[in-house]
């Protein structure tokens, strides 16, 4: 899924709806091969299993899909 509107090249931010953005995250977790839960353990810990983990909680901002 896209964002729902064309964005413009010097824009910064992009609004996504509420179902754009559990996608995202979702896509996130399965591109990454584990779940939210296992991502937040490795929050808790302080011990991401890879960068790419740790940018999508800090994109998710802990937030469940």
């Amino acid at each position: 899924m896209t964002p729902s509107t064309s964005v413009p090249a010097d824009v910064d931010v992009v609004q996504m709806s509420a179902a754009e953005w559990r996608a995202a995250a979702e896509r996130g977790l399965q591109r990454l091969g584990i779940t939210y839960d296992e991502l937040a353990g490795q929050a808790r810990a302080g011990d991401f299993t890879s960068r790419d983990a740790h940018k999508l909680w800090v994109a998710i901002g802990g937030r469940r899909p």
